[in-house]
């Protein structure tokens, strides 16, 4: 495997323990599990809650096209980063302080693949 393989392995990984990391948060808050700072309303945690997974999914199903340098998938997982990052600062702002924790790994993620976007073009894989 060259080094440029192994580093976008590297990142797949790590963006699909961030990805699961938001299903489990999601768990957490559906079964009751997790508190909020201060009372919230049922909208509010809902939103919250159902935002975590759909982070969650959307980016791990995007993530098998990342690695194949599917131009969908970078544009997918930069929305996805996109959402992620206006969600996790609304709830920082609204909801509560922890919530700015996630917006770090969603720049990681979104920085990365802006970056490296070249890689992205056309429909083939590099391999």
């Amino acid at each position: 495997m060259d080094r440029k393989r192994l580093f976008l392995f590297l990142f797949v990984a790590f963006a699909a323990i961030y990805y699961v990391v938001r299903i489990a948060i999601f768990y957490l808050g559906f079964s009751g599990e997790m508190d909020f700072e201060e009372e919230q309303s049922g909208l509010v945690e809902g939103v919250v809650i159902y935002s975590f997974l759909a982070i969650g999914v959307l980016g791990l199903a995007f993530l098998p096209w990342i690695y194949m340098r599917r131009s969908w998938g970078l544009w997918g997982t930069v929305a996805v980063s996109a959402y992620t990052m206006a969600f996790d600062v609304w709830a920082f702002v609204l909801v509560q302080s922890s919530a700015a924790a996630g917006v770090l790994p969603a720049v990681v993620i979104a920085v990365y693949l802006l970056v490296t976007r070249k890689d992205y073009t056309g429909a083939k894989s590099a391999a």
